[in-house]
């Protein structure tokens, strides 16, 4: 597969979190879609070192930290497992082959705290959202819109959903992936065959009904803004 020319190149720091070749498969297949998801952690750094630690081939090949950096963990034209398609596994790695991955470092879906509401919380110690992330007054650390069980999630910084657009945008014409969005009555829905199908842009959580990523306070604007439509 031959990479198209492109035109503005976004900073990508391809040393900081390079993974080693056991952790993905260095097989090359053509690309025509990019999937979102966030981490449910506080930075790139902590999802490496989640993934460096385990012998499976999970991983994405960027991650976009908080305050915008990207980092690539392996080269885009080779792949790992990150979407999970429940099924039979041997028929539903062509999604992962297909696709780049994207995580952004975001934490994901808050609860109110069960001795203070006016407290929201992100997952850890052990899934039992025990941890403080913001107060509800700070309205723009989070966004309250229910999705799937839960009823508040993460903002993205503005400068971290710029790096995902460039990185984006770096990404489509450099695999010729169409600058596609999911119709708006399609982002939030888990759709497997219709997403079978689809090139552009997505997120895991259309893959997956159990996954609540890239979740209700993405900025589909923002791509949109820059051409994607």
């Amino acid at each position: 597969m031959t990479a198209a020319p492109v035109g503005i190149i976004p900073p990508i720091n391809r040393t900081r979190f390079q993974l080693p070749p056991s952790q993905y498969f260095q097989q090359s297949y053509p690309k025509d879609l990019i999937v979102l998801h966030f981490t449910a952690g506080t930075s790139a750094r902590s999802a490496y070192e989640t993934w460096i630690q385990s012998a499976v081939q999970v991983a994405t090949s960027y991650l976009v930290d908080v305050d915008g950096a990207i980092y690539e963990l392996f080269d885009p034209r080779y792949w790992a497992y990150h979407l999970g398609i429940r099924g039979v596994a041997a028929a539903n790695w062509k999604h992962d082959r297909r696709s780049i991955g994207i995580e952004v470092a975001n934490v994901g879906p808050l609860r109110p705290d069960a001795a203070n509401p006016q407290r929201l919380n992100w997952w850890p110690p052990a899934g039992d959202f025990k941890t403080r992330y913001c107060d509800s007054a700070q309205a723009g650390k989070y966004v309250e819109r229910p999705y799937r069980g839960f009823q508040h999630f993460a903002s993205f910084p503005h400068r971290q959903t710029q790096a995902v657009v460039a990185l984006s945008e770096y990404l489509c014409q450099m695999f010729r992936i169409p600058k596609r969005l999911p119709p708006p009555s399609k982002r939030m829905e888990f759709d497997v065959g219709f997403y079978s199908t689809f090139q552009g842009v997505a997120s895991h959580q259309n893959f997956r009904d159990d996954k609540t990523d890239i979740g209700p306070a993405w900025d589909w604007q923002a791509l949109a803004d820059a051409g994607f439509h």
